[in-house]
């Protein structure tokens, strides 16, 4: 499942023997130029080089098909053969996780209902046509989750969609580390190459995925009363309300601004209706499940509290 990295390898040959195999190769001094080898970009300065790319379509030539720990291991082993070079031992710099799943809607009708976080600020990407994008970023960029329509971005680049997810829709998930000392803040050390393909970096970053989907409230639900009882006007008023909030969560989220920007809402009263709205996500008395986000936790589960049996890794 992993996808995008960055890789950093020190202590180079001095005879540079890769210069030579890149594609559009352009030099600034003698010891620094950049290139492209496939779909990886490289970069050389004095210090180190720096490649970045997509493992799964180096390897597959397609990145939309999730790669287990089998095929990270063979993309690396590609790389080194290809570069002429050991990079089992190169620092990861940035990585991304993630998993492409067909889903019966539309991937923007999935993405509507993804809502705010605490800890992460959310960021919606959308044009005249319509929602495309949600992305949610940590307040320093280390970290980022992030939701789009897979099958779109592949035709829209004009890439060959593969077999199994052709005329389909295909939601991409991906959770990232931008940064090193992101990935040192999560590990407590520096990832190597080798490490993308340990079962225990693997589980480590199935957590961290669901972790952060898990952390993102979302909306849709759908609002009934309990037949069993008779309702009281203050009852309807009440579910109307929270029929309301989950069909219009940004028509609330505005309103609420204005009514605190107004000095019309207190921030005590204010924490007062956050706390009654996260009682009300978890009433399944009041409220159920929207059953697109039912049938994508469903999957998100299964596939990220899996492991992944890899048999030919030692």
């Amino acid at each position: 499942m992993f996808d995008n990295v960055t890789l950093k390898v020190y202590n180079l040959p001095k005879k540079d023997t890769l210069s030579g195999k890149l594609k559009g190769l352009y030099r600034s001094d003698t010891n620094t130029y950049k290139g492209m080898m496939g779909n990886m970009g490289v970069y050389k300065n004095n210090d180190c080089l720096r490649i970045c790319g997509s493992l799964p379509k180096y390897l597959n030539d397609e990145n939309v098909t999730p790669l287990n720990r089998d095929g990270v291991k063979l993309a690396i082993e590609k790389l080194e053969n290809d570069f002429c070079l050991g990079l089992k031992n190169a620092v990861v710099c940035s990585v991304e996780f993630g998993v492409s799943i067909i889903t019966k809607g539309k991937p923007f009708e999935y993405l509507q209902l993804f809502g705010n976080t605490k800890v992460l600020t959310r960021v919606e990407y959308s044009k005249w046509t319509g929602l495309e994008t949600v992305t949610y970023t940590s307040k320093t960029g280390s970290f980022e989750f992030t939701g789009y329509d897979k099958a779109k971005e592949m035709i829209d680049n004009e890439r060959n969609i593969p077999p199994l997810f052709s005329n389909s829709n295909v939601l991409r998930l991906e959770y990232r580390i931008r940064k090193r000392k992101g990935i040192k803040a999560k590990f407590a050390r520096d990832l190597l190459a080798c490490d993308l393909f340990c079962e225990n970096v693997y589980k480590a970053f199935q957590g961290l995925f669901l972790e952060a989907y898990m952390g993102i409230d979302k909306t849709g639900r759908l609002v009934y009363s309990n037949k069993s009882k008779k309702v009281t006007p203050a009852d309807l008023r009440e579910f109307q309300a929270e029929q309301y909030r989950q069909s219009y969560p940004k028509e609330y989220q505005y309103h609420l601004q204005k009514l605190k920007e107004a000095g019309q809402l207190a921030p005590r009263s204010l924490e007062r209706i956050r706390t009654a709205d996260r009682k009300y996500d978890r009433n399944v008395y009041i409220s159920d499940q929207n059953p697109l986000l039912r049938d994508l936790d469903a999957y998100i589960f299964d596939v990220m509290r899996s492991v992944d049996t890899s048999q030919n890794l030692r």
